[in-house]
């Protein structure tokens, strides 16, 4: 089963994506800021987080560069989404650290769904490249 951590200060919202994901299957552990998300990676690395950018305590943008510098979170894939409109120094910001930014208005649970499996089977589709064929 596929370890999903999604990180959303906003509690309706966490718990809405948090029953689209446990209805797909995916095992859910949740925060409602980045500095919590960070205490959820050092307690288990998942196979991909869920990021939303405008947070209390840590936003998005410290949780990616601190989850990047750390060697137990170098290589989670991260997919932001936002209702942040961002600017060209966002997108440096972020540049290198996440798989994609979604932005929340316009997109739907398929979509997001759809986005997760990309990114959950990017790391396999890495080892094949490499010559590893173990499986994820």
């Amino acid at each position: 089963m596929k370890r999903i951590l999604l990180i959303e200060d906003n509690h309706n919202l966490r718990e809405e994506i948090l029953n689209v994901l446990e209805l797909e299957g995916f095992e859910v552990r949740t925060a409602e800021n980045g500095r919590v998300g960070l205490e959820r990676v050092a307690a288990g690395r998942p196979d991909v987080i869920v990021l939303d950018l405008m947070m209390p305590e840590m936003d998005g943008f410290e949780f990616v560069a601190e989850l990047r510098s750390r060697p137990d979170g170098r290589d989670v894939p991260v997919l932001v989404v936002t209702a942040k409109d961002l600017t060209e120094d966002d997108r440096r910001r972020l540049t290198g650290g996440v798989e994609r930014v979604i932005l929340k208005r316009g997109y739907g649970p398929d979509e997001l769904l759809d986005e997760l499996r990309r990114a959950l089977t990017r790391p396999a589709e890495r080892r094949r490249l490499a010559g590893d064929s173990a499986p994820s």
